[in-house]
């Protein structure tokens, strides 16, 4: 790199510039971490219904930090009870981690729900936002929280959450099965364990892995099938079986992870206000009685339901034969022997089949949380900016410096399951061939 003379620059000469450049415009750490309560209390005003909180510690310094806008708390009531939570590690001069808790709404989309940032991700920080994040959602019907196999989170949510079901990430386990039990080639048996539908397919799955290797069986079993498993799960998993939800919100926030504290906030804000709008706009443009994520599924399975043949039972249950099994179908409870009904909440093909033949419409048979209307009224809250007022500022300096020398780094090491997914959308890089300078021929150089 060059200046403005043609002097070369060397590397540290070029990234203290850098640095001097980006505190020219978003100011620098220790500014954002004063200007942090009143920016807090600039939200709440903005947008009310909001809940934000701000912890120090006994010497004013940072500690923890809440913020969940009051149309995402809304918002959650016209979604299916399952949150996510993850944290990522920050960027910027003072380090810290940012904690997220995100649903999925009725067309598979991710929705925000609240973001937290402490200075160390452990028990007390995941207790602090927790009890919090209770303030969020009501008690009064069952939640389901999935994250990681991270003991802090574990201990949380037994303590906060006690009424709540706990799952944990498929993917999550896997890295551990291939680099603790070398059975990557085992894989395809642990997902299919994970995703059976019904009792017999998963101890299908599971005896086939402890044959194959009965220490990893042992292990699976010891890890709890209640949290990995979908069949043996006591809540509503519905289609989640990943935390990739909230890791999605971590990859769009990555830009913005080394800004000072404010500056992050601020940019969060302005993310999750185009979401809504956008979502908002595309639930109103919907001709269809549910969502288009919904919609294409009923489609095809509308498809295979046309080739099966049924057979009534009584006025609600039906024997349904043709594709991969056949299956009794319970209209009145939503379920099928497949599983899938009863999962999913969205009508398998068995259950279209039977739905047809009864004279029912399919969008009678689906839950209500994929409609339209409850799309809509997810997002049908606005998220403002905030408008300058004069709030006396409260003291908050910032927390103590961890970080080491030298340019910190902004993204982690990859997983091999990440990795693979990765290479499996793009395709490989292509070596340059080489050309001689002096016979422009193809394999050799002049040398």
């Amino acid at each position: 790199m060059r200046n403005m003379f043609g002097m070369a620059l060397d590397y540290t000469t070029s990234y203290r510039a850098l640095l001097y450049a980006q505190r020219l415009v978003r100011g620098s750490a220790e500014e954002g971490y004063s200007r942090l309560a009143s920016y807090l209390e600039q939200i709440s005003i903005a947008n009310p219904d909001s809940i934000t909180a701000i912890e120090l510690d006994s010497m004013k310094r940072f500690k923890y930090l809440f913020l969940s806008f009051g149309a995402s708390i809304k918002g959650f009531k016209y979604q299916r009870r399952v949150i996510v939570v993850d944290g990522t590690h920050l960027s910027g001069k003072y380090g810290g981690t940012m904690l997220v808790a995100a649903a999925q709404d009725g067309n598979f989309q991710i929705f925000p729900l609240a973001f937290g940032i402490v200075d160390e991700e452990d028990i007390p920080s995941w207790e602090w936002f927790f009890t919090k994040l209770a303030s969020c959602i009501s008690h009064d019907k069952p939640l389901v929280i999935v994250s990681d196999r991270h003991k802090a989170i574990k201990s949380a949510c037994d303590k906060v959450f006690p009424w709540a079901t706990r799952g944990i990430c498929y993917y999550h386990l896997q890295d551990n099965i291939v680099k603790k039990f070398k059975g990557k080639h085992l894989m395809y048996l642990v997902k299919g364990a994970a995703y059976a539908h019904t009792v017999y397919d998963f101890d299908r799955y599971m005896a086939e892995i402890r044959s194959a290797n009965p220490e990893l069986a042992t292990y699976l079993e010891k890890a709890d099938v209640r949290l990995w498993s979908r069949v043996y799960c006591k809540g509503n998993r519905f289609n989640i079986k990943t935390s990739n939800i909230a890791e999605s919100i971590n990859s769009a926030l990555k830009r913005a992870r080394g800004f000072p504290i404010t500056f992050l906030l601020e940019f969060i804000r302005q993310k999750l206000g185009k979401w809504y709008w956008k979502r908002r706009q595309d639930a109103l443009s919907l001709t269809t009685e549910h969502s288009g994520g919904v919609e294409y599924l009923l489609a095809v399975r509308e498809e295979i339901a046309n080739t099966m043949t049924v057979e009534p039972i009584d006025g609600w249950h039906f024997f349904v034969k043709g594709g991969k099994m056949d299956c009794v179908v319970d209209l009145e409870h939503a379920k099928c022997d497949c599983g899938v009904y009863g999962v999913e909440k969205i009508p398998c093909s068995h259950a279209i089949a039977a739905g047809t033949h009864a004279g029912l419409h399919i969008s009678t048979l689906v839950c209500p949380l994929y409609s339209k209307n409850y799309l809509y009224a997810g997002y049908s809250e606005n998220i403002y900016p905030i408008v300058s007022q004069h709030i006396e500022e409260r003291e908050c300096f910032p927390p103590e410096l961890k970080r080491g020398r030298g340019r910190p780094k902004k993204s982690r090491w990859q997983s091999w399951l990440e990795l693979s997914r990765m290479r499996g959308h793009k395709p490989r890089k292509k070596h340059r061939s080489r050309r001689c300078s002096n016979c422009k021929e193809t394999g050799h150089t002049k040398p």
